[in-house]
């Protein structure tokens, strides 16, 4: 079965490039690499656009009818749901990876091995509401089988009151209970730990003493997936302090991926 990668892009504020030459040098099967444009201003919309086409990489355009909210966590969970709903559904895709655009692999990968024979392998959240532990799909990082998943409908990564983007896939987990794999996050500091002696540890451990320096949050990785956690923070650009420190991670990221 083929693999489909559908990473989300708001911005231009991470290397897609490098994100997907990491892609062709550590998966080790047939996959294609999609980047959805769901830029909401025309400049980062023709910015992404630019970068695809630069780097020959395949570029969707996310229909912006489809938003009714400015929020960023339900627009994006928006997003989610027209892609497989729509997207995946009417293009006969096999197995996807959803995931943001900061997400890449930093050893050999083997998407099919990590969903196994499951309906979903995602990372996780979980909350405690009302007394009651709860877990829903935190689609950082969300591969989904469309063969096995019977009723796209039934999956919703919408939100709901007190969760974040997916908050809405806890009854999807809790009826799958047994089809859905969670897949463990190793943060930063545990990698630079676990892998003492070779570059990636090197680099980890000069990574998280940017973020504690600067007040940033450090990535972490899943099954050899790493996600740099550029998110969000690149919308505080009125903080020097952040701006200088988000100049020295790319700085560092640059001298070990590219």
């Amino acid at each position: 079965m083929k693999i489909s990668i559908f990473a989300f892009a708001a911005n231009n504020k991470f290397p897609i490039d490098i994100v997907h030459r990491q892609f062709k040098k550590y998966v080790k099967e047939d996959f294609e690499f999609i980047i959805f444009n769901d830029a909401y201003e025309i400049t980062a919309e023709n910015s992404i656009n630019e970068i695809t086409s630069l780097n020959n990489i395949k570029c969707v355009r996310v229909p912006q009818h489809i938003h009714t909210s400015n929020n960023p966590s339900d627009a994006y969970a928006t997003t989610l749901n027209w892609a497989v709903r729509d997207y995946a559904v009417n293009n006969g895709c096999d197995i996807i990876m959803l995931m943001h655009t900061d997400i890449f692999p930093i050893c050999d990968v083997l998407i099919s091995e990590i969903i196994g024979n499951n309906i979903i392998a995602s990372t996780t959240e979980f909350r405690i509401m009302d007394g009651k532990g709860i877990n829903y799909l935190y689609p950082a990082i969300t591969m989904i089988n469309m063969n096995l998943l019977k009723d796209p409908e039934e999956l919703d990564f919408g939100c709901e009151p007190g969760l974040d983007t997916g908050g809405r896939s806890r009854s999807f987990v809790e009826k799958y209970a047994n089809s859905v794999k969670f897949l463990a996050a190793h943060q930063a500091w545990y990698i630079s730990h676990a892998l003492i002696g070779q570059p990636i540890a090197e680099y980890f451990e000069e990574d998280l003493a940017i973020c504690r320096s600067h007040g940033l949050s450090a990535g972490w990785v899943a099954d050899g997936l790493y996600h740099y956690m550029a998110g969000s923070q690149w919308n505080v650009n009125d903080k020097t302090e952040f701006i200088s420190g988000h100049q020295k991670r790319m700085s560092l990221f640059l001298k070990y991926f590219y």
